[in-house]
């Protein structure tokens, strides 16, 4: 059994996340989670042939920060994400919480931990992702990771006896710390976030990244 420490993710284009998953089993890793999602291109001429999108895999891995370091080390090498586009690499501290004899919840997080970057996630109806990305960008973001989901919550449209639930847009931004919070501000005020239902923004730490800060 392996104690989670940290989360470690990996976003690669489509088609790789399952050999990084083997490569991270024959390291020590029990499993991992694969996500579908799509990357953004900044470049002027696939602009203008309308090629602005990229398949993107994410990977998701719960371990230990014994192994958390391993996967860097060995990943990063193996798969070159020092390389533009190969991919990126990084890691979220993963807080443990435990039922003491009173009842009440202790939470177990190390006092230690240095987030050098952040992870913006912005959940908002489906269609307003690149308007997310767009306003990232406009504050000095790079760019981002789209995910689709849904939401679970019961919606304000539905017919009997089929309930519609509605689609999501979850987008993954990947920044250094000193750029947080200008770029969390900035989609915060163009998506209007403070407005009930227009949907969520939330930043988590990150401890360590290989590879380029572009997901």
């Amino acid at each position: 059994m392996i104690d989670i420490d940290t989360v470690f993710f990996v976003v690669v284009s489509q088609g790789k996340a399952n050999h990084i998953l083997r490569k991270a089993k024959e390291c020590g890793a029990k499993a991992g989670t694969i996500f579908l999602g799509e990357g953004t291109i900044q470049n002027k001429l696939l602009e203008l042939l309308g090629i602005t999108e990229v398949h993107k895999e994410i990977l998701m891995i719960s371990s230990s920060n014994e192994l958390c370091d391993k996967l860097h080390e060995t990943l990063s090498e193996e798969f070159m994400f020092h390389k533009k586009n190969k991919g990126i690499a990084f890691t979220i501290p993963f807080k443990r919480w435990q039922l003491k004899a009173t009842g009440q919840e202790q939470k177990s997080f190390p006092e230690d931990i240095i987030a050098t970057h952040s992870c913006i996630m912005t959940i908002v109806d489906k269609g307003r992702g690149k308007a997310c990305i767009k306003a990232a960008r406009a504050a000095g973001a790079k760019g981002g990771t789209l995910i689709h989901g849904r939401g679970a919550g019961i919606p304000t449209e539905f017919y009997f006896p089929l309930v519609i639930e509605p689609q999501k847009d979850i987008v993954m931004i990947i920044t250094t710390k000193d750029k947080a919070t200008p770029i969390r501000e900035r989609i915060f005020s163009e998506l209007e976030l403070g407005k009930v239902g227009n949907g969520i923004i939330f930043t988590l730490p990150v401890s360590r990244v290989s590879g380029g800060v572009t997901p």
